[in-house]
């Protein structure tokens, strides 16, 4: 893994097979590893009808039918909404007992009025199913213990990332789940500019403003 070091007004890029580059500025761009759900098929479908976003193109593939979104915070429920709009049906599935404590109350409000979406509560996916696609997922409701399948074809896993700052020495420019903090609550004038003079950062290892 390479690592960062600072000297005399420039910053060394030390690669893992030792060499080093020099340079006044670096653009942080190391992304994030997505959370992941610990059930059998997963590696076999990730990308395969798993995703971790929710855009346009993603929506299209859903259109007329049923999804699963997996998750309970704010890009969980922003997921949701959004592909409500192509889906004849999205079913949000929690592993908690509510929304409150990871939700924007405007959020949860938008999501109990709507007719295309069901949370379930208390609920986990226990098996994934299909050939070379993804086509059925099953749920357990862990109250009940009552299981349900259903034909659906796309999952969106909104459970969660974690940055790939780990070599990143000084944790100044991070917080204490090590996003990298930008802008205005990094002290920069700039949109993507970090604690430090020259370091800039974007995509996936920075701290989310949601």
């Amino acid at each position: 893994m390479y690592r960062l070091v600072r000297t005399d007004g420039f910053y060394s890029l030390i690669l893992s097979d030792g060499e080093s580059v020099q340079t006044r500025v670096v653009v942080i761009a190391t992304g994030a590893r997505y959370q992941r759900l610990s059930i059998p098929n997963y590696d076999r479908f990730e990308y395969q009808g798993i995703h971790y976003a929710a855009t346009a193109m993603e929506a299209d593939l859903c259109q007329g039918e049923e999804v699963a979104v997996v998750g309970a915070g704010n890009s969980a429920g922003q997921a949701a909404l959004f592909l409500s709009h192509t889906a004849s049906h999205v079913h949000l599935l929690v592993r908690g007992n509510g929304l409150q404590r990871t939700m924007s109350d405007y959020l949860i409000q938008r999501i109990l009025a709507s007719q295309t979406i069901t949370v379930h509560l208390s609920t986990e996916i226990i098996a994934i199913e299909g050939e070379e696609r993804l086509r059925e997922v099953s749920w357990l409701q862990k109250g009940s213990l009552a299981t349900e399948s259903r034909r659906i074809g796309n999952v969106f896993v909104m459970i969660g990332a974690l940055p790939r700052t780990e070599w990143l020495r000084d944790r100044s420019l991070t917080d204490s789940k090590g996003f990298i903090v930008t802008g205005a609550a990094a002290g920069s004038d700039a949109s993507f500019g970090t604690r430090l003079d020259g370091i800039f950062a974007v995509g996936g290892a920075v701290r989310s403003n949601e």
